[in-house]
């Protein structure tokens, strides 16, 4: 009826809003008043249907993509594609899609730091992920016993989200000041920093991992 698809609407309304504020200037500048201006609705209704702002974020949390969900292609999984090729391929993807995902870098920035229900809805979407992707890269190469891969992969996905949330912050600085954040000589929001990283991630994958094929 009417009523049932107004409430649906304005409860999409508000979490659409959230999103986008969280998005455009991360969770500290989340509020009830400043959410309901941006969803031009009463904030009455943000009790009536979450409760509050925690219910908002933790519906967002739960309904939307806070972490990369990347996947070998069957051309990148075939072949004579070694697992530091795969490895290196997934970890690439993730670092991409964090960089164009303006949701995911503020939700990877509240999971550092430990901010409520959107930084540990992160946490736990990152860890569903990644057991997924070690199952799949276990099913396609041989892995010995020795290789730890789960830490492996964890170790380089959190250097990458650490480049891409110094990139993002490098990219809203100017001046002197981008070079004190992201470092002179160093810096991952440039395609010289970018290609030096990726060039230094393949050198990385390949001597924990290749190491060890038959």
């Amino acid at each position: 009826d009417v009523l049932t698809r107004d409430r649906f609407a304005t409860r999409a309304n508000i979490i659409d809003s959230a999103a986008a504020l969280i998005s455009a200037h991360g969770m500290a500048h989340l509020g009830i008043n400043a959410l309901a201006d941006a969803a031009k609705c009463d904030k009455v209704l943000i009790y009536r249907y979450f409760g509050g702002l925690d219910g908002v974020i933790e519906a967002l949390a739960a309904e939307r993509l806070l972490w990369p969900r990347v996947e070998l292609t069957d051309e990148e999984s075939a072949g004579d594609a070694s697992l530091a090729d795969a490895v290196l391929t997934l970890v690439l993807a993730e670092w991409a899609a964090l960089s164009a995902g303006a949701l995911m870098l503020q939700a990877s920035s509240a999971e550092l730091s430990s901010a409520g229900p959107l930084g540990a809805s992160t946490s736990m979407q990152r860890r569903e992920a990644h057991a997924r992707l070690v199952t799949t890269l276990k099913s396609q190469h041989r892995v010995p016993p020795y290789i730890d891969l789960p830490a492996i992969l964890e170790i380089l996905s959190a250097a990458v989200t650490a480049f891409a949330l110094r990139a993002n912050l490098g990219s809203v600085a100017s001046g002197s000041d981008a070079k004190t954040i992201v470092g002179a000589t160093f810096d991952p929001s440039t395609p010289q920093g970018w290609r030096r990283i990726e060039k230094t991630l393949a050198a990385m994958t390949k001597a924990l991992l290749d190491a060890s094929a038959p």
